[in-house]
């Protein structure tokens, strides 16, 4: 399959579930800011432990398998609570925001694990030039949406 058709169906996946749970991108986007951050520090150590536990794989390779659930893993756990939007304009945006940030950070997996030719090549050299404005915009977004998000108050009784 070609780069630029898995990199759609990544973004639309991404998209869909964010958009039908409602989750708020704030949160989702901190996840996968973790996720980053964890797949940075863990998946030199994890990939032979899991290779030596009998999965094998080799096309993709199996470092950047890892990577790529080490990344979206926080985010896929936080789809199933916390704060959610109300409206379809605001679900729209979060779940674009989510998918788009989800996206940049996956681009060092799917570009170490993909051969990538064609418009595909367009589309990721694109990312890769503007993925660190991408990345920041999207954690921006997220540090907003996060300030703005109300939590219900405990009412006390009198």
């Amino acid at each position: 399959m070609s780069f630029l058709v898995i990199f759609l169906l990544v973004i639309g996946f991404l998209f869909t579930l964010a958009f039908f749970t409602k989750r708020r991108f704030g949160v989702l986007g901190m996840a996968l800011a973790a996720g980053a951050m964890l797949s940075t520090l863990w998946v030199g150590d994890l990939t032979p432990i899991i290779a030596s536990a009998g999965i094998i794989i080799v096309k993709p390779p199996l470092g950047s398998v890892v990577s790529a659930g080490l990344i979206l893993a926080p985010a896929l756990i936080l789809l199933a609570s916390g704060p959610t939007y109300k409206t379809m304009r605001q679900r729209i945006i979060g779940a674009t925001a989510f998918a788009i940030l989800a996206i940049s950070l996956l681009l060092e997996p799917l570009g170490s694990a993909l051969v990538i030719d064609g418009i595909g090549r367009t589309v990721y050299d694109f990312f890769v030039k503007y993925h660190a404005v991408i990345i920041t915009a999207a954690l921006g977004f997220a540090l907003l949406d996060l300030l703005v998000t109300k939590t219900p108050r405990a009412h006390k009784e009198h």
